[in-house]
């Protein structure tokens, strides 16, 4: 039996016939009676269905939606099964850029994943057949104006530059894969100005941060980049956390106060998954990562965005997430 989550807001959610196209491949491979198809528009009906699943049992849940979906539904998935008894996450990619599916090399689109879904699970049994791996996750505790904010689970939190960078793509009337290329691109051109044209001095803008990684307060006073994830590929090809994903139970953190023009100088790095060079950094594995902003800043959880005064990110627990067929 599979839940299938869909999010009318996500870039192939506001489509109006995705839901019925997604329905019509259900009645085609005869799995009306083993598939539950949701169109989730608020958060309180996502936690309604990822109730109503772990209530039934259902071992499979499929998300046709964005980062934030996946971040979101996986964050109700640990809420009603419990993180040790999480169902089995399949990702249709109906997003933007859908980074975290594209970590997990997630090709396609929801309506061709659907169906080649439905053909292979037929019968239970088949679920445990199915290629895929355990994907680490990470457990985000916000406070904001004294008040702690809700856990959440992800793969991927970026404060300073990355959250930046997210607010100028939403803010976007259009958001696209192209859309994000032809930013991230701006960006890089906007480095190369000595100095910093005014889009890398807004995106790389220096952050006073506090930071302690597994308990131990780190001399980072000052960065422009600070991140931790359980999956390499930060978006469009930036292979930051280079060690995410190596060691089962670990996070890969980064923080760096590079000066602009030595951040130009990264993108070959980053994109072959190397180390960022040019000087000191912050660049472990660890279990957790604690962040203590002077001022409210924004921060990104899978695609999603958040305020905070201080925060903590510690190694969460593992779910079992499909791969492509072979």
């Amino acid at each position: 039996m599979m839940g299938l989550i869909v999010n009318p807001h996500a870039r192939r959610g506001r489509d109006p016939e995705l839901a019925d196209r997604l329905w019509q491949v259900i009645r085609r491979a005869g799995a009306q009676g083993r598939t539950h198809l949701v169109v989730t528009p608020d958060l309180a009906a996502l936690r309604e269905a990822v109730a109503s699943f772990a209530a039934e049992g259902v071992p499979l849940v499929a998300t046709c939606g964005g980062d934030g979906t996946t971040m979101a539904t996986v964050t109700e998935l640990v809420r009603a099964y419990g993180p040790r008894h999480l169902p089995s996450l399949m990702l249709l990619r109906g997003g933007s850029v859908n980074t975290i599916a594209r970590n997990l090399h997630i090709r396609g689109r929801p309506e061709q994943l659907l169906a080649r879904a439905l053909e292979r699970l037929r019968v239970p049994e088949d679920l445990a057949l199915w290629p895929g791996w355990p994907q680490g996750l990470l457990r985000v505790r916000d406070r904001l104006q004294g008040r702690d904010g809700p856990e959440r689970f992800g793969c991927l939190f970026a404060a300073a530059m990355g959250a930046r960078f997210l607010e100028l793509h939403l803010a976007s009337p259009r958001q696209s894969l192209g859309q994000a290329v032809a930013l991230m691109l701006r960006t890089v051109a906007s480095t190369l100005v000595p100095g910093g044209g005014p889009l890398a001095r807004r995106l790389f803008a220096q952050t006073e941060v506090r930071l302690w990684v597994d308990g131990e307060q780190v001399p980072q006073g000052h960065v422009r980049l600070v991140l931790a994830a359980t999956v390499p590929d930060v978006g469009l090809g930036m292979r930051v956390a280079w060690q995410a994903g190596r060691v089962p139970g670990r996070l890969h953190v980064v923080a760096s106060g590079l000066a602009i023009g030595t951040m130009a100088r990264q993108l070959g790095r980053v994109r072959r998954g190397e180390p960022l060079g040019g000087g000191p950094h912050l660049d472990r594995l660890a279990t957790s990562l604690r962040v203590q902003f002077v001022q409210p800043q924004p921060y990104t959880l899978d695609g999603d965005l958040f305020r905070a005064e201080e925060l903590e990110v510690e190694a969460g627990p593992q779910l079992w997430v499909l791969g492509p067929l072979p």
